[in-house]
């Protein structure tokens, strides 16, 4: 094990060359989890289909985003890969037969381009298993310095900017293209869905807690949306989210919504008038199918992380400060007068 150890680290920390790769005719996009940061990477997709059209574009992901990448026109395949779930059983003989066969699949062609985006050693491993030339944040830029080290096409993209543009630039530089257009998502538009008029989404729930707005405001701001005839329709994911949710439809009003997978919700979403709510993967796929969105914020900065689309889009609070209620209201009357 540890020889095999110093193995990996050898090969991650082989030095990058300045290169750039013209007419690909095959690209391997490396971004595994997690939901808001695989949509950040759409635009990109879509900059390379844009740019290359006879390119074709696969892309490795945790199979529980599978579904989710599926929605984007540009990708002609999909490796799925279950990092989380093999680490918990991690000596199972079905885990390493997994892994084999996932390790085939990315082998299975020669890559013009593999354009690792995550920057991080999981990351940098896997696309240092595939054939073909890589790339990926240098070592100043990536999340994890050693995986910066790794690849042939070190580039460097400050970290202050917004994901979503660093991906976009990242691919624009490995590949040698301008970026004229604005960010492109490359799904199905809102245009194509029969719309609910008055349903709005609600996600109140996130993984961090810190990124939770008090119970309290979000039952004031349900009370607001139905006394103006909107019906909050609210998604959850586990037990604790579920109990969260039945909290709040029972001291103002709202439906709650059955467990949906990510293309189900992506649905029910394109369907509404409206998205309320955290910063969450599922508010990034709102902005991406256009649907009007008003961000709550107060730990993460939106100006790093926060919805970009070319829809409606409101952003309320900031880093280290969680907007009012009725900052929230005044948001969502403004946005009211633009779609009725």
């Amino acid at each position: 094990m540890i020889a095999l150890g110093v193995k990996w680290i050898k090969l991650l920390s082989k030095s990058s060359k300045q290169l750039t790769v013209t007419a690909p005719k095959r690209i391997l996009i490396v971004k595994t989890s997690s939901l808001g940061d695989v949509i950040h990477n759409f635009p990109m997709v879509s900059d390379i289909a844009a740019k290359f059209p006879d390119s074709k574009i696969d892309w490795l992901v945790e199979e529980d985003y599978v579904p989710l990448v599926k929605l984007h026109l540009g990708v002609e395949r999909i490796i799925p890969i279950a990092l989380r779930r093999w680490r918990k059983s991690i000596f199972s003989s079905l885990t390493w037969k997994e892994l084999k066969n996932c390790i085939v699949e990315i082998r299975k062609y020669r890559y013009d381009l593999i354009i690792d985006s995550q920057g991080l050693i999981k990351s940098a491993i896997f696309a240092r298993l595939a054939k073909g030339v890589r790339c990926g944040f240098g070592p100043r830029y990536s999340r994890e310095k050693l995986a910066g080290m790794s690849y042939d096409i070190g580039i460097g993209v400050h970290q202050e900017q917004h994901m979503l543009e660093r991906c976009r630039k990242l691919a624009s530089l490995a590949l040698n293209y301008q970026i004229t257009d604005k960010p492109d998502y490359g799904l199905i538009t809102k245009k194509t869905a029969v719309l609910e008029k008055k349903n709005v989404i609600i996600f109140c729930s996130s993984a961090q807690s810190k990124k939770l707005w008090p119970t309290g405001d979000w039952i004031r701001l349900c009370k607001f949306l139905s006394s103006n005839g909107f019906t909050c329709q609210f998604t959850w994911g586990n037990p604790d989210e579920y109990a969260i949710c039945k909290h709040i439809i029972s001291a103002s009003s709202g439906e709650l919504l059955p467990n949906m997978p990510i293309n189900d919700i992506a649905a029910q979403i394109n369907r509404s008038c409206l998205v309320v709510g955290l910063d969450t993967g599922l508010l990034h796929l709102a902005t991406a199918l256009e649907v009007p969105t008003i961000a709550i914020f107060g730990a993460s900065d939106p100006i790093k992380t926060g919805p970009q689309g070319n829809g409606i889009i409101k952003i309320c609070g900031s880093k280290n400060h969680f907007p009012s209620s009725e900052e929230v209201e005044s948001a969502i009357a403004a946005v009211s007068k633009v779609i009725n």
